[in-house]
């Protein structure tokens, strides 16, 4: 093993040697070439695969981009105009001939974005279950991506505390969710950020980022923190032996903050490279799955991919894909600068409390599947504010919902039940505040009645320090859909798993109950309970709580972990 670490770095060495010097140029009159390696003996993810394995939608991110599209084998060499080589899902080590092919034409100042999965785990592929042989931390790849960029590969398993032996069967049930880096800010990831757009992957692996090296600077691009590097390749189902069980072992798993994407760019080669520790979040039927209207099911997917494209071409920053027009812009960062003519509700100049906590003005707004609402106060509220809420949901003069939310909780009540938390309600606090509410609590016909801000630290049944008054106020409704359907703390999730264009979400665990939505393959929910039996799963978003047969979904979690629901 050793001996062929230092032949791979010593062949890295005498390319750069001698190829170092030379610098690509691109003509701005011509189309970028961006060339996608393909091929049988790597089994790599192919552009010519319309189904859920394939990355036909990631070549159509770069052609909108402006790029001309090609796919190559093994065997042939990269034309000289390529600005862009692409290599997705390759289920074995790169052979030393591809990998000098990449190396020269990075050495040239030609740009790379790379997706691969973690070795050892079971992948699920047209031609039956396959284990990945993917590049290990030590390979020619691995020693090439650290030395000249920063960027370490490492022999990783991302798992949750909730999966199982049982979840490592293959890459469906493998799925988590990543979110975008702060920390380090980058355009790339700007939007995600500002609108907390998550990123799903499958069966991930974590990679290291060194920010700046002698002649390089690297920026992690997502992350998760909920998630442990998994080291031992025995946790995988085996056919001749028992697996070792799956638990984090603090002297060899990774933890802490692990990163699962990161870009690079050489300052002395000009070349720039993307590498993500997964691949199906940039396939067809993952991460790049469409919803039934035609738009991403994961827009935090689609955009990651396309900026990422869109830095490789390096093009105008201006002219880098944004968060579409149909989908709710709100950064939830209690300032109300992004509510452009969203209506006033409630409006009272007067000063009649205490400044944190005398309400100006409120206004209110819902898409499908969230209620918005921004408080504005004399002086910035405090931590300590708790804001009540009554609703109206029969439009019959009753209160029917009574909803107190702090920055650390959200809870409703009514007449027959008290304290129910509402895991994916939100308060953030700024200049004022700004909530997001869940529609299946709110319901889509709810009038607020009253608003009220008062003390956390003071005892519920004391008067509020300040309201908004009795008028009703009926709440607008925009025509944009939330970008995020599912808020939920983290926990068991589940995917939609069918061949035909849409499954049935119910409003009981049986196959006469009424059907609340239809839900397309691919899209997620969280796991809130499972029948005794668990032949149904009972699943939720912003919009509905509901029931799924067990046939019909991917859990990545055992049934053992699933509370039973009340059905």
């Amino acid at each position: 093993m050793m001996r062929r670490w230092h032949l791979s770095l010593m062949l890295l060495v005498l390319v750069a040697g001698l190829l170092l010097p030379v610098r690509m140029g691109y003509a701005q009159d011509t189309p970028p070439v961006v060339v996608f390696i393909e091929d049988t003996r790597l089994r790599t993810a192919s552009l010519l695969d319309q189904g859920p394995d394939g990355i036909t939608q990631l070549e159509q991110v770069f052609k909108n981009l402006g790029a001309t599209t090609r796919w190559l084998k093994l065997d042939e060499p990269l034309p000289e105009n390529t600005q862009v080589v692409v290599l997705i899902r390759p289920l074995t080590a790169l052979p030393t001939t591809l990998l000098a092919r990449i190396w020269r034409h990075l050495a040239r100042g030609g740009h790379l974005l790379l997706a691969m999965d973690p070795s050892g785990l079971p992948t699920v592929r047209g031609e039956g279950t396959v284990t990945t042989q993917t590049d290990a931390m030590n390979s020619g790849l691995g020693i090439l991506l650290n030395l000249f960029y920063g960027i370490q590969l490492e022999n990783t398993l991302l798992t949750e505390p909730w999966f199982a032996n049982s979840t490592l069967t293959n890459q469906n049930t493998t799925f988590l969710t990543t979110t975008a880096e702060t920390v380090v800010a980058h355009p790339v990831t700007a939007p995600l950020a500002q609108f907390s757009l998550p990123v799903q992957t499958w069966g991930a692996r974590s990679i290291h980022v060194e920010p700046f090296g002698t002649s390089n600077y690297a920026t992690p691009l997502i992350y998760t923190e909920t998630a442990y590097g998994e080291t031992n390749t025995r946790v995988f189902p085996q056919r001749n032996r028992d697996s070792d069980p799956l638990e984090f072992n603090v002297n060899a798993d990774a933890q802490g903050r692990l990163f699962v994407g990161a870009l690079a760019e050489n300052t002395v080669l000009h070349s720039r490279v993307v590498v993500f520790g997964d691949s199906e979040m940039v396939q067809n039927g993952y991460g790049m799955a469409l919803d039934l209207d035609g738009t991403p099911l994961y827009p935090g997917n689609q955009l990651l991919i396309a900026r990422s494209a869109a830095w490789l071409l390096e093009l105008p920053e201006d002219t880098w894909p944004t968060l579409g027009s149909n989908y709710t812009q709100l950064a939830l960062d209690g300032q109300a600068d992004e509510w452009g003519d969203v209506p006033t509700l409630f409006e009272d100049p007067a000063d009649d409390a205490a400044a944190n906590y005398d309400i100006q003005a409120i206004r209110a707004f819902r898409d499908d599947s969230f209620l918005y609402l921004t408080v504005e106060t004399t002086g910035a509220p405090t931590h300590d504010t708790r804001l009540s809420l009554d609703l109206e949901t029969t439009s019959d003069g009753v209160i029917d919902l009574t909803l107190l939310i702090t920055p650390d909780q959200a809870i409703w009540s009514n007449q027959t039940e008290t304290r129910v938390p509402i895991p994916d309600g939100q308060l953030v606090m700024g200049d004022g505040i700004e909530v997001r509410l869940p529609l299946r609590v709110v319901t889509e016909g709810a009038v607020i009645s009253n608003i009220c801000l008062a003390d956390s630290r003071v005892a519920e049944s004391m008067p509020p320090i300040d309201c908004a008054g009795e008028t009703p106020g009926i709440i607008p409704v925009v025509n944009t859909e939330a970008p995020v359907e599912v808020y939920f703390p983290p926990g068991p999730r589940a995917t939609v798993t069918t061949l035909q264009a849409s499954v049935n979400i119910r409003t009981a665990p049986n196959s006469d109950a009424g059907v609340i939505d239809l839900a397309p393959h691919g899209r997620l929910f969280a796991v809130t309970g499972r029948t005794a039996l668990g032949d149904w799963i009972q699943v939720s978003n912003g919009a509905y709580t509901g029931w799924m047969a067990d046939f019909l979904v991917y859990l990545n979690s055992p049934l053992s972990n699933i509370l039973i629901a009340t059905e």
